[in-house]
């Protein structure tokens, strides 16, 4: 179990406010289920690697719109950049240069996204925010400190960069 720096969080029954309750160990990566039809490749890819993830464990099955309208945004923004990067620059309408209106639509739809992967925990500092304990395969400090003090004894630990 991967436990977070700092002190440990204050039991679910004292805590008041805007804090929510420890939603617990999630399950290990799994199987996607089958992705909706017709999404795009990065669409696809998104939905498989959100399936795959530990953070996928938390949901329950009322969360099924949310997701649902992750995806299809996720695909609606790949395919509006696709075209709107065909033709990044359009005239306007007294013949003058500007940026394709596709990009405004496209940042609009990333907005929504934004906002709908905060609430799945899609992102580090999500999955912090949830308050997620992650149960995977992580390496204790005791493992990582051994690791460090088996390779090579130059005692700054900046060596590695310059080779």
């Amino acid at each position: 179990m991967v436990e977070l720096p700092g002190p440990p969080p204050k039991p679910v029954s004292d805590r008041q406010g805007r804090h929510r309750a420890d939603l617990g160990i999630v399950r290990l990566a799994g199987e996607a289920p089958a992705a909706p039809p017709k999404l795009c490749a990065a669409a696809n890819r998104a939905w498989n690697d959100y399936w795959t993830d530990v953070i996928a464990g938390v949901l329950r099955p009322g969360d099924a719109p949310l997701v649902d309208r992750w995806i299809h945004n996720v695909d609606r923004y790949h395919r509006i950049m696709r075209l709107a990067d065909k033709e990044p620059v359009v005239e306007g309408s007294t013949g003058q240069q500007k940026p394709n209106g596709l990009y405004d639509l496209a940042f609009k739809i990333e907005a929504s996204i934004k906002a709908d992967e905060q609430q799945l925990g899609i992102g580090p500092l999500n999955r912090l925010r949830l308050g997620v304990k992650i149960a995977e395969g992580a390496k204790s400090l005791a493992d990582l400190t051994a690791e460090a003090e088996e390779g090579d004894d130059d005692d700054d630990p900046r060596a590695f960069l310059t080779g």
